[in-house]
């Protein structure tokens, strides 16, 4: 931007893709053939970093929409249904991990759909609430939430810090542009009962080998400079091509605006 059962974009076998720190299956996606990319261009672009000891890494992205919300996957946010993800922080305005002009916000309340499943990957959204506002400034920005339906063949941009082609975690943002399938046509992609049933909740890509994969769940879909959809899961349909699943995130507004009203 970001496998047997599908890739979270995270499982195995056609490949899902499986959450980052090896729980339960959750399809999460690093951007695949994607070019390096400013965060000046993605300014609503955040990494979620998990800490372990002296170690950092960035486990996925998400979308700065307010000056104290951030919109993810639930799969990023938590390791179960019950539990939050530990020693998670929220890095705003950087290129790279250690960018010295980015910077770490401590997370004051993770607030998770209560009707996601990891087995199903529907409502696979949370909402982060940051203990102190970001500062907006060129390279720090909201994104809107677009409230329009996007059909088949409109163009979207994803970003993120996921694998790269060669395997490795991405260093540097990389963006890739991607194209939406008809959402009839998705479920095509994930052949039941062995994938999660799309519902009006998900937004397809048609499969290509630009694409999200490990890494980038959580990560912003943008479509005419709005927020449309994160990364939540896919599987490789072919030995070249992944077929990528967003979780709509129009559908959580109302759910997003109630849940974070108290802390305002």
């Amino acid at each position: 931007m970001q496998i047997v059962f599908f890739v979270c974009l995270c499982f195995l076998g056609s490949t899902l893709s499986q959450d980052p720190s090896g729980t339960p299956p959750q399809i999460t996606d690093r951007i695949l053939h994607g070019s390096d990319s400013d965060i000046r261009n993605h300014p609503y672009q955040v990494a979620l970093v998990t800490t372990n000891g002296h170690h950092k890494k960035i486990l996925c992205g998400g979308a700065l929409v307010d000056p104290k919300i951030v919109f993810t996957a639930a799969h990023c946010t938590h390791v179960d249904e019950e539990t939050i993800r530990p020693n998670l922080t929220v890095l705003v305005g950087a290129n790279s991990l250690f960018d010295p002009e980015g910077t770490s916000h401590e997370i004051h309340k993770v607030i998770k759909h209560p009707k996601f499943q990891f087995n199903m990957f529907d409502n696979d959204f949370s909402a982060v609430v940051l203990r102190k506002p970001v500062v907006y400034n060129d390279r720090v920005q909201p994104i809107a939430v677009s409230e329009e339906e996007h059909s088949g063949g409109v163009k979207g941009v994803v970003s993120g810090w996921g694998l790269t082609e060669r395997g490795r975690p991405s260093v540097n943002l990389k963006s890739v542009k991607l194209v939406l399938e008809d959402w009839d046509k998705c479920q095509d992609h994930f052949p039941r009962p062995v994938h999660p049933k799309i519902t009006k909740n998900h937004i397809c890509v048609k499969p290509s080998h630009k694409t999200t994969t490990y890494g980038d769940s959580g990560s912003p879909l943008v479509i005419d400079g709005k927020l449309v959809g994160v990364v939540s899961f896919g599987r490789m349909v072919d030995k070249k091509r992944k077929a990528t699943v967003f979780t709509r995130v129009k559908s959580y507004l109302d759910f997003a605006k109630n849940a974070v009203d108290e802390f305002f």
